[in-house]
């Protein structure tokens, strides 16, 4: 029983998951009961009162009985509340008006109960315990002064005997209650930085697995989605075979949205997603998302609308990857929620100074709007509001999580205004660098798509180019070639960094497209060696990383190890002839008539019109000051007066009508 009894004690002091002052109460326990057992000896040798020996004898039996059964309840904590409360109204006043009052030993006991009522709760009945501890010994003293007789007193022998012990076993006690409660910090900060190395070593292996599942991943989308690209530029496909491959290309895409969105939000859930700036255009970064998002739209039959504040800076520094994705995500929202009508796309911005400024981005459609009631939910992942109603858009519901916690990420805010049936609005905030202050001026985005076609026709030729392909997927290769054969280039492709290095001491090429991650020589390590080759032909050809790695912090990457530009799989063939174009040398270029712009270009900046908050008074005068309303160029539309001699204009006197 006994045995039975110190070893669970024993377990419960190590164990780490049970409370810390439980824990440091078990162990308080213990010391105190052998201090008490060796004050009894001292008590029943010097033949002291038989009331301080039975409150000895009854401490010594109660306090691990109590003890056991609360905690083999589990309700230590009940325990400890009550060996205190007895402690404080029973064991000290027995020990001091039975063991000689202040001629006796029993008052250093009040020292103990100080700092073991402090160190053993906590909270409001701490406060509670310790005020009454403080009255206790106010009480006792003033008894032992005003009345002594009710005090068994001590022979002056006896005194200095019990006196001792009490000093020694107080003092030894207090010092062995301390040693024990450092070791236990000790001991938690121990296993604290442990938890805290293996949560970081835990997160490398996450950052690790999602580089590697993403890369899995969008290896094979990449061969499935430029295989089916070839099907569809076959000539000899049947309408049957055409149709089918439209499916596949369209559900290939989804897969790919679904999987980013799934491997973001993991990331974000890791902790592990992080913000990477750069400098950006914001031309560039609006014009590519206006494209985008107007074949969607159009293919709707929704009008898409952009307003730019012609004052937004040109050039700002921030992470472009992370905040064309917050715009992305919103606007697809926008238009797949949204039937008929309009999408608008608005951004300005407010100079805080000459090195920073608030973007402002406004997304509103004319879709089903959202319940009031759903809107606190909006950005719960997985949530989606108004399923039955929905249950047709496809998606995870992570897109609007993601883009939360991208936009906290950032330090910005995001706001949503919405009437249900009649359309929405988000609006982001995100205080943005500025690497250049120049205006941007008139942005005439000419929005362009690919014209109808009954044949395939590539983007340009260039039978004098040569490009060379680097990836160590076979299937890569071939689907990457095939993509070009229709530009009349010369592709060369290889399986290694090795055979690349081979090749450019052979041949001059005017682009290479290297992958990233290839064994034994990665396409960084690749790029340096081409860079410095020794005799090289390709030491100044532009180099394109072609990896299965996305996300900002990749591309950041890849701008340091001197990549010349950046394309992401799965890659279209567009993509590729796109990039392919920026590279090859004019001369060598014969640009096909194959795109056309669409019949309207989209005017972004002319027309804008800046928002104004509109003070609108109705059952009140409005009496701002005048300074204020020019300052902050907030119109007033008066309140009118009527009075007996005539109707009168709130802040404008108006002659009666």
């Amino acid at each position: 029983m006994i045995k039975s009894f110190v070893n669970r004690v024993i377990a419960s002091v190590k164990d780490p998951e049970r409370d810390f002052s439980e824990r440091i109460f078990l162990i308080y326990s213990i010391i105190s009961e052998i201090a008490v057992i060796i004050a009894l000896v001292a008590d029943i040798i010097l033949k002291e009162n038989i009331g301080e020996i039975i409150t000895l004898i009854l401490i010594i039996t109660l306090v691990p009985t109590i003890t056991f059964v609360c905690l083999f309840r589990e309700k230590v904590g009940f325990a400890i509340r009550l060996i205190v409360i007895s402690l404080v109204f029973a064991v000290l006043p027995s020990l001091f008006f039975f063991g000689g009052g202040l001629e006796g030993g029993g008052i250093f006991w009040f020292i103990f109960a100080f700092m073991y009522v402090g160190l053993v709760i906590s909270g409001a009945l701490k406060t509670v315990v310790l005020v009454f501890l403080f009255l206790l010994t106010l009480a006792c003293y003033l008894t032992a002064y005003f009345h002594p007789e009710f005090i068994v007193g001590h022979s002056r022998a006896v005194y200095f005997v019990d006196s001792f012990v009490s000093v020694i076993l107080v003092g030894a006690v207090c010092y062995i209650m301390t040693w024990s409660q450092n070791r236990l910090f000790m001991d938690e900060n121990a296993r604290a930085r442990k938890e805290a190395e293996r949560a970081e070593e835990l997160t490398l292996a996450q950052n690790r697995f999602f580089s590697s599942m993403s890369h899995e991943i969008r290896t094979p989308i990449n061969s499935i989605l430029g295989l089916n690209e070839l099907t569809l530029r076959n000539m000899d496909a049947t309408d049957d075979i055409v149709k089918n491959s439209t499916g596949i290309q369209g559900a290939g895409k989804l897969l790919l949205a679904l999987i980013n969105d799934i491997l973001d939000f993991s990331k974000m859930e890791a902790g592990s997603m992080d913000i990477v700036p750069v400098d950006y255009h914001v031309g560039d970064l609006i014009s590519e998302i206006v494209n985008m998002i107007w074949l969607k739209a159009n293919d709707k039959g929704l009008k898409f609308n952009v307003s730019i504040d012609p004052k937004v800076p040109s050039v700002l520094y921030g992470d472009e990857v992370r905040l064309k994705q917050i715009m992305i995500n919103l606007l697809n929202n926008a238009v797949k929620y949204t039937q008929e009508g309009s999408i608008d796309l608005y951004v300005e911005s407010d100079e805080t100074n000459d090195k920073t400024t608030v973007l402002s981005i406004s997304i509103s459609d004319t879709g089903m709007g959202i319940k009031k009631e759903a809107i606190p939910y909006l950005f719960d992942a997985f949530k989606r509001v108004d399923e039955e109603k929905n249950r047709q858009i496809e998606g995870t519901g992570l897109g609007l999580s993601i883009v939360k916690q991208l936009i906290e990420l950032m330090d910005g805010t995001v706001t949503v205004n919405s009437v249900y049936g009649e359309g929405s609005t988000f609006t982001v905030t995100v205080k943005q660098g500025v690497s250049d202050s120049a205006p941007i001026g008139e942005l005439n985005i000419h929005s362009e798509q690919m014209a109808k076609r009954s044949k395939y026709e590539s983007s340009f030729k260039a039978p004098e180019a040569r490009v060379l392909i680097v990836d160590d997927n076979e299937m890569n290769l071939e689907v990457e070639k095939k993509l070009l054969t229709d530009t009349e280039s010369s592709i060369d492709t290889v399986l290694s960094g090795r055979e690349a290095l081979e090749k450019t001491v052979q041949v001059h090429y005017d682009v290479i497209l290297m992958d990233h991650l290839m064994p034994k020589m990665d396409g960084i390590e690749c790029l340096e060696n081409i860079r410095s080759q020794t005799g090289g032909l390709n030491r100044n050809t532009p180099v394109i990383v072609l990896t299965a790695n996305a996300g900002s912090s990749n591309m950041d990457l890849y701008n340091r190890s001197g990549f010349d530009g950046y394309l992401v799989k799965p890659v279209s063939g567009e993509a590729l002839e796109e990039m392919l174009m920026k590279h090859i040398s004019r001369e060598k270029l014969i640009i096909q008539g194959k795109m056309m712009r669409m019949r309207e270009d989209i005017d972004a900046t002319t027309g804008y019109l800046r928002k104004a908050q509109v003070i609108i008074t109705s059952s009140s005068m409005c009496d701002l000051p005048e300074k204020v309303t020019k300052k902050h160029n907030i119109p007033i539309i008066p309140f009118m007066i009527r009075t007996d001699k005539g109707v009168f204009k709130d802040g404008v006197q108006m002659d009666p009508n």
